[in-house]
């Protein structure tokens, strides 16, 4: 069925449709969502003070000024936090197959993982944005670019890239869950871990850890790669100036690994009623 739905629109169209009927759930509870919505801003502004707090006390971390790094977080807090906002549903899977819904949206007749994508959509997951780009545009603004029209293309290269990585370790997790079912807190250490390590310098991790994040997790094509580029520092691994541009290359071969294992979580999946 996800095959199917995959060659054609209609997985949009399912997609849209689940999304609009979970956010009107939500308004339905105007003030409450209002509020949420206060402190999911405040909680992301924290993170963002954790940095200059950091950098109030040392003028470079792994070799980036304060500047440059504002730009790494708005790069990988953005690619996340809008990966977050079209995918993360797969985080409540468990949950779903622990109390049986799941099956709901198996016996529909539209593609399994659009809906899942869309699953529990609520328009607080607009608020972490904010201090994702904020952090971007200081970045952009202050940091000592030569820009050129390659550089400029970058930027946006950039996130499109970092959502399309995490947005497979994203269907990694829905198949995760399938299989396994009680695992969300399990797969957090490769979801926000991933979103809390690509928002410094990977410089800082060492060369083991950098070379993992690179090909073992791909983490390192989220921002890492590119903006070596758009920042003009060498790549502390000296891999060829071709890698900050094979981030497409990496996205798509990991989103046909996570779907060839969404496929065959469902194919083992046994429903309540089996």
């Amino acid at each position: 069925m996800d095959e199917a739905a995959a060659r054609t629109p209609g997985v949009v169209v399912t997609y849209l449709a689940s999304m609009r009927m979970w956010a009107r759930s939500a308004m339905q509870y105007r003030t409450s969502l209002i509020l949420v919505m206060i402190y999911g801003t405040f909680v992301a502004g924290t993170e963002l003070a954790a940095l200059l707090v950091i950098y109030s006390n040392v003028q470079s971390l792994g070799g980036f000024s304060l500047a440059e790094a504002l730009y790494i977080y708005g790069t990988a807090q953005a690619a996340f936090f809008i990966s977050d906002l079209l995918f993360t549903g797969t985080e409540y899977l468990g949950a779903r197959i622990r109390m049986g819904t799941f099956d709901a949206l198996l016996v529909r007749p539209v593609g399994v993982l659009p809906q899942v994508f869309a699953d529990q959509f609520t328009p607080r997951r607009f608020c972490p944005l904010i201090s994702a780009f904020g952090a971007l545009v200081a970045g952009l603004v202050s940091a000592p670019v030569h820009w050129t029209w390659l550089r400029a293309v970058l930027v946006p290269y950039t996130l499109l890239t970092g959502v399309a990585v995490f947005g497979a370790i994203w269907v990694f997790v829905g198949a995760f869950q399938v299989m396994v079912t009680d695992a969300s807190e399990a797969m957090n250490i490769v979801t926000y871990g991933g979103q809390f390590m690509t928002s410094y310098p990977l410089s800082l991790y060492g060369r083991n850890l950098m070379l993992f994040l690179t090909f073992g997790i791909p983490l390192g094509f989220v921002n890492w790669q590119p903006t070596l580029y758009v920042l003009g520092h060498p790549d502390p691994l000296g891999l060829p100036t071709l890698f900050r541009f094979a981030g497409p290359l990496f996205a798509a071969a990991l989103w046909g690994v996570a779907l060839s294992a969404w496929r065959g979580a469902l194919r083992h999946h046994c429903s309540t009623g089996s």
